[in-house]
């Protein structure tokens, strides 16, 4: 078989997989990584050819993820296990420490990848030659001294402000074009009684996560790319006066009387999974979320102008020249095993049919700008991925380049401590600082 080009009949075949599933209420459950063992260099249970994958996506993603892979799974022979888990960035170092890692691991943050550097394959240069289709920069956040050692295997649109289309109608509110008429229709919401914001960082243990998306959304707007870099790359100390300005402005913000649904006092404790719903229930009117968010409103729920929820892009500031700034995000495949047939799967993840046969199935934006986009199921994915495209200029998620200690540690609690009132912004920040890894 040719590793570099397959056939156009991958669409039409199917797979047995095992999917071990989990939700995010039982994301600390010790059972959730059951299936996703006995990688490594031995390769899993149930035969040498069998690849396990684990990774963070869970339910209807974590079923996207398993029906991407029919085609492969046929034509190659290589059967396919997922164990998907939402703390599986906290659980893989025990994993890997106790030999029982997964072949393959998707990492929703590039920074955290240099943690296992030691324990990953570097991918070869002719399997790294075929990953087309990709922005500029996507390839270099997971090369570590020269060497690649993960692929893009899906994106994420962060900058994005979720709405009821019927309620914004009958209020006689318009989705804005700029950061200033943005804020003005959040004081025009609270004037009429209407609470603008469903805001909750909970997620176990990746708590605080969703306060950075924030943080970073308005590092860009506020800031600018050149200095959201400078941040990123550690150029300019964590409290820097421009970072605590930033934070110090989305803090404001959400304390700001009758602006976020529950108050201050329970962002840290409403989980980010449910946070958004009260905006189904006209409890709130915006919910500033990812387009991943899309899983987690209710089966049957309708997105699209016409639909229960819609989405637009959260607008830049008219008085602000840094173009159409936009946040993304999106998992990165690792091989934990050198074995062909978890090297095949890593080719196959990074190229456009891994991408093409994903699309249909919906909770999915492909980082490949190759993608066929008429394949997305749904106008709102269209739309999504039209954004991105013409996004310009795009930043990745900085938390997720971030040193892992840092992006998925102290930042995190830096930002529980804020919103707790446990510590002041700069107190908070100054947290963050001590903790960068010399």
């Amino acid at each position: 078989m040719d590793r570099r080009r397959r056939g156009p009949a991958r669409t039409l075949l199917t797979i047995a997989l095992a999917v071990s599933l989990l939700g995010a209420a039982c994301a600390d459950d010790d059972d959730g990584d059951e299936s996703a063992g006995g990688g490594g260099n031995e390769g899993g249970g149930g035969g040498d050819k069998v690849v396990t994958m684990a990774g963070p996506e869970v339910e209807v993603e974590a079923q996207g993820l398993a029906d991407s892979f029919a085609a492969f799974e046929e034509e190659t022979g290589i059967p396919i296990e997922y164990s998907g888990d939402r703390s599986f960035e906290e659980q893989i170092g025990g994993q890997v420490d106790g030999g029982n890692a997964p072949d393959i691991g998707f990492f929703p943050q590039p920074g955290k990848i240099a943690d296992f550097q030691e324990d990953l394959v570097p991918i070869p240069s002719e399997i790294a030659d075929t990953f087309t289709g990709l922005p500029e920069g996507l390839l270099e956040r997971a090369t570590i001294d020269g060497d690649l050692y993960g692929v893009p295997a899906k994106a994420d649109l962060k900058s994005l402000v979720w709405y009821d289309p019927a309620a914004f109608e009958e209020k006689g509110y318009v989705v804005p074009e700029t950061m200033e008429d943005l804020l003005s229709m959040a004081d025009d919401m609270i004037a009429n009684g209407d609470t603008p914001f469903c805001i909750g960082i909970g997620s176990d243990a990746a708590t605080g996560w969703p306060m950075t998306d924030w943080i970073e959304d308005f590092m860009l707007r506020l800031k600018g790319p050149d200095v959201y870099d400078q941040w990123v790359a550690h150029e300019i100390p964590f409290d820097d006066p421009d970072v605590i300005e930033v934070v110090q402005y989305v803090y404001d913000l959400w304390s700001t009387e009758g602006m976020v649904y529950g108050g201050l006092e329970n962002i840290a404790a409403t989980p980010f999974a449910d946070a958004g719903l009260p905006l189904l229930d006209g409890e709130c009117m915006m919910h500033r979320q990812g387009n991943f968010y899309a899983a987690n409103w209710p089966e049957g729920t309708e997105i699209g102008e016409d639909g229960a929820v819609n989405a637009f892009y959260l607008p830049t500031f008219e008085d602000q020249d840094f173009g159409q700034v936009t946040l993304s995000g999106g998992i990165y495949a690792v091989a934990f095993s050198d074995r062909q047939e978890v090297l095949d799967v890593l080719e196959f993840i990074g190229s456009v049919e891994y991408a093409d046969a994903r699309a249909p199935v919906g909770g999915f934006l492909a980082p490949n700008q190759e993608t066929d986009t008429s394949l997305y199921p749904s106008e709102i994915e269209q739309t999504f991925a039209g954004i991105l495209a013409d996004a310009d200029p795009v930043r990745f998620d900085a938390s997720d380049l971030m040193p892992g200690a840092v992006g998925a540690g102290t930042f995190w609690t830096a930002a529980v401590d804020i919103v707790s009132g446990n510590k002041t912004v700069e107190e908070a920040l100054t947290s963050v600082e001590e903790s960068w890894p010399s």
